[in-house]
């Protein structure tokens, strides 16, 4: 008897069913539409903004999006800052399940962002098992070459927050085993490369060492003229806040200089 093609096969996981069922559970979980676009978009795309501006994202009405943003607010799952005398909203990535949340969050995207979600998991371990503060991660039991590891780290920081404050930590505590020819013969296109001597600019700055501003130095893409936002998921009209140094590299953040030094000095003693 000639067996159906469409039949599954043994041990093959059926990604877009999988997805489906995600994507059900979070319909089911999160019941109010405007809700559940929020966090899509707050949580999934890593945007941020004030309520007319999120409201006109997701096209809905200002009063449920204002009354949304204040009830996700009171719970935590999102932090509003005044910026120009406005509240303005973004995911609260430094919530304690922020990991569960938004693997919930992405796999409701699509089938597509599900299987980056797994992929970008593995990377968030890896970096977690060279010293990167990622709460709610599971170190990898093994990594590959350290100054891969945080290449792929600063392609994730682009579209995650979270791990953009936690590389600077990573790549002091991996100095000794990221060396300045290494980086030098990373394969990687010049916008990435560039990125990365950011981070590496950013540590230096951080670390006052200057070993690592200097190699910053030689990745830089002298190329890059004009402003824009690191965070691929940021709006262009949005301009971040103040941030000189991101300025200097041709970035605009929604992340302060300040928000690394204390992300810093909590997990590297002054003596290291």
């Amino acid at each position: 008897m000639r067996r159906s093609s469409h039949a599954a096969r043994p041990g093959r996981v059926d990604v877009i069913g999988f997805c489906d069922n995600y994507h059900h559970m979070l319909e089911y979980l999160v019941t109010s539409k405007v809700r559940r676009r929020l966090l899509l978009l707050l949580w999934g795309e890593g945007e941020r903004g004030t309520a007319s501006e999120l409201a006109g994202r997701i096209d809905a009405a200002f009063a449920s999006t204002h009354s949304e943003l204040k009830a996700m607010e009171r719970a935590l799952l999102i932090v509003a800052k005044r910026e120009d005398g406005r509240d303005v909203y973004a995911a609260n990535f430094d919530h304690p399940e922020a990991a569960t949340l938004r693997r919930l969050v992405e796999a409701g995207r699509g089938p597509t962002a599900l299987v980056r979600s797994r992929e970008d998991d593995g990377v968030r371990a890896e970096l977690k098992a060279l010293g990167a503060p990622l709460g709610g991660v599971e170190e990898a039991s093994s990594v590959s070459r350290p100054v891969e590891v945080l290449m792929k780290g600063v392609r994730l920081a682009r579209r995650d927050p979270v791990v953009a404050k936690s590389l600077p930590v990573c790549f002091w505590r991996q100095r000794g085993a990221v060396d300045e020819q290494s980086l030098l013969e990373l394969v990687a296109r010049p916008e990435e490369k560039h990125a990365l001597a950011f981070f590496l600019a950013v540590t230096a700055y951080l670390a006052k060492d200057r070993s690592f501003a200097a190699v910053a130095e030689k990745l830089r893409d002298h190329r890059v003229r004009s402003t824009r936002p690191f965070f691929l998921q940021t709006s262009r009209h949005d301009s971040g806040v103040r941030f000189p140094l991101a300025a200097r590299w041709g970035f605009t953040m929604n992340v302060s200089l300040e928000s690394f030094r204390s992300h810093f000095e909590k997990f590297v003693p002054r003596d290291q």
